[in-house]
Formats: structure tokens, sequence, C-alpha cells
């Protein structure tokens, strides 16, 4: 009893010490994620400041100043010329003269000086001086000047506003009276003292009408045709031709601060969006493969923004689009090359509200054709058609929707995306291998040239374990088959099962199907040793694969393509062989004699797990199956081990798809092990049926040796289970808990 809790409570450590390691992994990539959102952030903030810093204070257009270069329009517009009319309108004002009020008060009293001086000759208004004059001359005379002097006062007493205004109308009016000089300066005197200024200015009415009078002057409205010129180069920028150009898309040379707070905010959430992404999919990415994200979204950003200095739409979303639909799960790049696509025409073209309207339709059509175009890539001259397909898909999207929109298209235009189309293409291909290499990533092409024989590693496996390459080839054309019909990754099924036992080349003997017939060496080893030699050969394929630098995703289906199962049949040898020595078989570790782990943490890696079980449960079976059905069961029993022995936690499948990959692995298994029912026919010489049936199975066989299961070697060629066991039927993927 003690013994049973002391096991559990180290089962229960380990358990702990298992979870925290999850928990640390979990938190590694969260980390991981946080990290990636804030380069990009980062570079999207240096990117729009640099490219300010760099391009736009220096070559665009400031206010009352000459334009940098000649600016064309890009969509056909009708503005008003605020200038233009502004000025029409200030000459209509300027036409209005100061409103004159009279002032009725003094009017009334001229009238009345006037009226008095003609019915009774009354001049009390007139100084002394000037009365005593008028009386010293005789009455021809005296009456000449009252006569004149009311005649001018009859007809200007309404027309001044002040007295110097007065005084020249009196004059004026003086002037052609035929009379003496003399005679005129003393009616002036009489007029001068009669007469006050009775008209006034009235500046509040004056300011109406002038208003009144401008506003019925219409707005100066101006065309400006598609790729009409804006302003020339040196022509100095008004007020009118900024707003015009700011219409048309152009930045000016201030720091656009609205526009970079905008794509920050924009960048911030959509990466969280693909770090919540990234925790969806059946292999979460890893730090490399962040970083290789975030690097060919700074390449599309930059190389776009520094493009459209010249107004053009690089393209460069083909390189996007290119290398990501290549190198990571086909769900999670739609959206970086969507998101990030239109990103990067926000960062290019700030304030172009139609190209980035062309942009956005862009992006859609590039994400979701690239599925389409990115299917077959078997071979590099694939890879550059497909994507140089696309972009002939994204030239005539781009001048299609431009020709919709009413933006400027040329020949020019389309001359340059087609010259661009082939040089993303030939980028993409040519420096792939570099992504490669230094992030580890895989692209169907390294997954080819892997799985091609000639590689040094596969080639050893032909000439130091040909058995465990042909169980390899096997287990490979099997999964791959089996993950085609689902829909899954069936070449990385396929690579990572022609690696997966990599670490049988340290000592390649101690697995059967590197044994000669009938010699099994595990028979004169002691059950640990076994155990020991089996289980180390994951640990030394992994290290193979460091020392043939050998990516990632292979190594993952290295070290998971037998999980945390355990070798029973060695384990239940020591217990026996323990309990023969006298002892009750608890002070056997179990742990001892399972794999390291971790269990599957892939889709691909688990179908490859399933495969490389059943593979070997049928080369364990002492008698072929008879049907259809017994292939099921033993399928079905393959996966149910499994299930039970927790193998598939980590990995999302449902109870539809073990039942669809139960399904098709006996298809492909039927198709593969199918046999011929021969019918027995009588020989013409009185045969019987049953000897002639006998010698066509002996010819269909081809040899008259017995069949593997026959000979008592293991089924599995890590474990010494003798053929046709229980355990051999449940498959050699380490087998279960017995």
């Amino acid at each position: 009893m003690a013994r049973n809790r002391r096991n559990l409570s180290l089962n229960w450590i380990r358990a702990l010490i298992s979870r925290d390691r999850d928990d640390s992994a979990g938190a590694r990539r969260v980390g991981i994620s946080h990290i990636f959102r804030f380069v990009l952030v980062a570079s999207v903030a240096v990117i729009v400041s640099l490219s300010w810093f760099l391009i736009d204070r220096n070559e665009s257009y400031r206010v009352g100043s000459p334009s940098p270069r000649t600016y064309l329009a890009q969509s056909s517009a009708r503005f008003v010329d605020r200038t233009a009319t502004s000025e029409m309108r200030n000459q209509a004002a300027d036409q209005i003269v100061n409103v004159r009020v009279r002032n009725e008060r003094m009017t009334q009293v001229v009238r009345e000086r006037i009226s008095a001086l003609k019915e009774s000759g009354e001049l009390d208004f007139a100084p002394p001086q000037v009365l005593e004059v008028l009386n010293g001359v005789s009455d021809d005379v005296r009456s000449q000047i009252i006569a004149a002097v009311i005649d001018v006062a009859e007809r200007n007493y309404d027309k001044s506003i002040n007295w110097t205004e007065q005084t020249g109308v009196i004059w004026d009016s003086l002037r052609p009276v035929d009379m003496p000089q003399a005679d005129k300066n003393i009616a002036f005197q009489i007029l001068d003292s009669m007469l006050a200024p009775t008209v006034t200015e009235d500046p509040e009415m004056t300011g109406r009408l002038r208003d009144e009078v401008s506003q019925r002057i219409p707005s100066v409205v101006r065309e400006i045709r598609l790729g009409g010129v804006v302003v020339q180069q040196g022509q100095t920028v008004t007020p009118a031709i900024a707003e015009v150009l700011r219409n048309q898309g152009y930045p000016d040379a201030a720091l656009p601060w609205k526009h970079m707070v905008f794509i920050i905010i924009v960048t911030f959430a959509w990466s969280h969006w693909l770090s919540w992404l990234s925790g969806r999919l059946d292999s979460p990415l890893s730090g490399k493969e962040w970083i290789y994200v975030a690097v060919i979204l700074l390449i599309d950003w930059s190389t776009q923004r520094w493009l459209a200095r010249w107004d053009i739409d690089s393209l460069s979303l083909l390189v996007l689009t290119g290398w990501l639909f290549m190198t990571v799960p086909t769900t999670f790049a739609f959206h970086v090359a969507l998101g990030g696509g239109l990103i990067g025409y926000l960062i290019a073209f700030p304030g172009m509200t139609s190209t980035i309207a062309v942009g956005c339709i862009v992006c859609g059509v590039a994400s979701g054709a690239s599925i389409l175009y990115m299917r077959d890539t078997s071979s590099r001259i694939m890879i550059w058609r497909n994507i140089f397909s696309l972009g002939l898909c994204l030239t005539f999207t781009s001048l299609f929707v431009r020709w919709g929109l009413g933006l400027a298209l040329s020949w020019e235009m389309l001359g340059t995306y087609l010259v661009l189309s082939a040089f993303w293409s030939s980028l993409v291909v040519a420096v792939l291998p570099l992504w490669e290499s230094v992030f580890e990533i895989i692209s169907p092409l390294r997954l080819l040239e892997m799985s091609h024989p000639s590689q040094p590693l596969l080639k050893r496996l032909q000439l130091e374990a040909p058995g465990t390459y042909h169980h390899t080839i096997t287990v490979g054309t099997m999964a791959e088959a089996v993950a085609d019909k689902l829909g899954m990754n069936g070449l990385l099924v396929r690579t990572g099962a022609n690696y997966h036992d990599i670490g049988k080349l340290k000592r390649p003997h101690y697995f059967v199907e590197n044994q000669s017939f009938g010699d099994n060496i595990h028979d004169r080893l002691a059950p640990q040793d076994s155990a020991r030699i089996i289980l180390s050969h994951v640990a030394d394929g992994l290290r193979l694969a460091d020392e043939y630098k050998l990516p990632g995703g292979i190594k993952n289906f290295i070290s998971e393509h037998h999980g945390k199962t355990c070798l029973g049949y060695f384990y239940n040898k020591a217990v026996a062989a323990d309990r023969e020595a006298g002892g009750d078989g608890q002070r056997i570790d179990r742990d001892e004699y399972c794999y390291p782990g971790p269990i599957p943490q892939r889709r691909e890696t688990a179908l490859l797990m399933l495969a490389d079980s059943i593979e070997a449960a049928l080369k364990g079976l002492k008698n072929p199956l008879a049907g259809r059905p017994e292939l099921e069961k033993m399928v079905g029993d393959v996966i149910d081990s499994k299930i039970i022995a927790r193998q598939f936690i980590d990995v999302d499948f449902t109870l539809r798809d073990l039942s669809a990959i139960k399904t098709a692995f006996v298809e492909v298994l039927m198709s593969m092990y199918h046999t011929r029912e021969v019918k027995p026919i009588a020989s013409s010489d009185g045969e019987r049926p049953e000897d002639a049936a006998r010698k066509t199975d002996a010819g269909d066989a081809g040899t008259g040796t017995p069949d593997e299961a026959d000979t008592g070697k293991p089924e599995d060629g890590e474990r010494g289970v003798p053929a046709g066991s229980a355990a051999a039927t449940q498959g050699a993927g380490g087998g279960v808990d017995p």
C-alpha cells in the first residue's frame, strides 16, 4: 500500500510538472504574440514617420510655396474655386459706395430759411457783417443777389454731407451765374450761412447692401478631368489648389498625425485578431514563424509605401500571398494577406480614398484566389506560373475597378502591372529557400526535396536500415492517402513519415524489420535494456534531425509519433521476471517503459501515429484479414487504444473526425492489401479441385515460405511483442497500457 501511495504521489507530481510545462508553453505563446503585436504597431509608426521625414516632408506641396512636381488628377472632379469666387464677390461689393441718409430735421430747418427768404426776404441766419455789406448795395443788386441765393439753395440744400463738400457745391452752382465776383462773394456768404449738411453716411446699411450684392454673384465652379493637371511644377500652391490636391488624395508636407494614429489603432486591433486565430489553429505558430510573418509584412508595407511616391500600386501583395500560402496554414494565411494587404494600402496611399477602395477589392480577390492558385506547388516553375497568374488576375481586377470608378487608366499602367507580376513571382521563388533556412519554415518545395530518396538521411535508411526504410515508405503512403481524403496536408504527413524513425539508424539491428529471419536480439536482452534501446530511438532521431538541420515541423513527427505510450510487452516481461525472482513486481517503474512524449500536438502527427500503429498491427497479424468487417474492427481497435491512452487530448479530433479517419484508413487499406479470390477448377487429367486450388495459391504466393507472422518475430520493430499476441493487434505505436 505504501508503495502504491508513493507511485500515486510520483504520478501526481509528474502530472503537475507536465501541466506546468503546458502552462509555460501557453504563456510563452502568449508572450510571443504580445511581442508580435508590439513589433507590428511600432513598425507601422516607424514606416509612416520615416516616409514623411524622408519623402513627404521634402517632396510634398506647401500652401504658398512652389509645387515640387506636377500633380495630375486621379479622378474627374468638380470643385468650387473659392479664391476666384471671393475675388468676384469683392469686386461686386466694391461697386457699392457709402449709403447716404437724409437728416430730416436739418433739412426742415434749411427749407424754412429758404421759404422765409422768398416770402419776406428775412436774413436772420446771415452774419451781421454780411447783412451790413448787403444793405450797402443798390436795390437791383440786392434783388439779384437774393434771387441767386434762393435759386442755388433750392437746388443744393440736400446734397452735402459736410461743410467742405457744401462749399464746393455752392461755388460750383454760383460759377455760371452772370454777376460780378463781388456780388458772388456776398451770395456765397449768405448761402454758407443758410445751408447746412443735410445728408449723413450709414455704415450699417452700406455693409448690408454690399453683402446682398456679393451673395448674388454665383460661385465659380471649375472641373478637372481625369489625368488633367491640377498644378504645374513650380506653380505657387494656393489654398484652393491645396484643397483640390487633398481631395485628390495627395498628402501635404505636414506630419500626418491623424493618419498615423488611425493606422496604429487598426494594426493593433488586427494583430489581436491574428493572435486569437493562431490559438485556434491545429498547430499554433512558433516564435520563428511569428517573426517570419512580421518580416514579410514589413517587406510588403515598406515596398508598397516606397513605390507609392511615384503613384504606383506595386502589387507587392503577390509577395505576401505567395510566401504565406506556401508556408503557414491556409486559414491563417488568408487573414494575414487580407488584413496585411489593406494596411499596406492605408500606409502607401494616405487620403487617396479611391485608391484605397481599389486596394480593398484587390486584397479580397488576392486572399480568396490564392487558395485556388497556390494549390499546385509541385515545382518551382509551377509556383512561378501560379503567382504570375494571380498577378494577372489582380491586374485585371484593379483595372476593371478603376474603370468602374472612373479612375485613371493607361497602357503604361497595364505594362507596369505585368512587369511587376513577373518580378514578384521570380522574387518569391528565389527568396523562398532563404526563409526556409532562416526561419525553419516548411514549404511544399522543401517537402518535395526532403521526401526524395536521394536525401542523405533517406539514403542512409535505404543502406543501413532497409527494413525501416520500407516501413516508413509504407506508413507514409498510407498516411498521405488518408490525409488527402480528409483535406489535411498529405505532403507534410508523407515527409514526416519518411523521417519519423531515423533514430533507428543508431542501432538498426535492434529493430525487427531490420533483423534476419528467426533471429530476435531481444530474446537475449533483459527487458529493461530492450526498452531503453527501443525508447531511445526518439531521442536519437531528434539528435540526427539537429545534425542534418531538419526543420521543426519534421522534428515534431519524430518526437510525437509515439506520444507517451508505453512498451507494455517489456513492462509485463520485467514484472514477470521480478516475480520469478521472488519479488512482487511493484518495484518495476512503469515510466521507464514509456516514451517521453509529447503526445501529438497536431492533426498530422496524430494521423501518423495511427498509420504507424495500423501498419504494425497488420504486419503482426498471424492470419490475413478475411474481409472488410475484420479490417474495420482492427482499425477501430487501434484508434480506440489511442483514445483510451489519452494520446489525442491535445488534438481537436471530434467523433466525426475519428469516424472519417477510420473510414479513410479502411478504404486505403482495402486498396493496398486486397486479395484475389481464385475459384478452383479441375484439371484435365482428373485432378481434384482442392489440389488445384492448393497449387494455385502456392503459385500466387510466389514462395512456399510461411508469412512473417509465423516466424515468431516481434510484430513491431520497436518491441519484442510476439506476433499474433494481444498487444500486437493494438498497433506499433508503442502499444497501450496493459
